[in-house]
């Protein structure tokens, strides 16, 4: 019997989306008119928006990325596969694992999503941070966040290569 894939997982990216739409929504009150959006290496902004620009781009760009990622992997899942460069690939695409395969790249691809949704409310933190100074400026936690994003993204693509890497007997 076929076991039906779990829609929890959709669920909670759905959620997290909202969380973020309403996070974003919610916050950007605190904003200026004018909105320091861009900075250059020293922390100084050197670009900036209005304050509806910036909330229409953050609430789009917010649902565009992760929907794009989650879009590209359940792609990858319709056309079965190709294109897909994983080790072992014959083993994991043969007709008796590709089904189980795939389901495995699209859950991926719904963490992946959930992973941008969590980088990007913390870079619309960081605007906020930023803006809350008289004169606007990086906050430090943003390099702090910039790197956990890092390291997740490190941690998520290693799992997912050692994954495919390990081939039963």
């Amino acid at each position: 019997m076929k076991r039906r894939p779990s829609l929890r997982p959709y669920v909670l990216l759905a959620l997290a989306w909202l969380a973020f739409a309403a996070y974003v929504w919610w916050s950007s009150a605190q904003l200026p008119e004018r909105v320091a959006t861009h900075f250059g290496a020293n922390g100084a902004p050197n670009g900036w928006q209005t304050h509806e620009g910036y909330l229409r781009f953050m609430l789009t760009f917010g649902t565009v990325i992760p929907a794009f990622v989650l879009g590209t992997f359940a792609l990858i899942r319709q056309l079965k596969g190709w294109g897909l460069n994983i080790p072992h690939k014959d083993y994991w695409l043969a007709a008796e694992r590709r089904e189980e395969t795939m389901a495995f790249v699209q859950r991926r691809g719904v963490w992946m999503s959930g992973l941008m949704l969590v980088f990007l409310t913390s870079v619309h933190y960081s605007i906020i941070a930023a803006n809350a100074q008289p004169h606007a400026s990086l906050p430090p936690i943003f390099f702090v966040l910039v790197g956990a994003f890092l390291v997740a993204t490190l941690v998520w693509s290693a799992t997912l290569i050692r994954h495919f890497y390990r081939k039963p007997a």
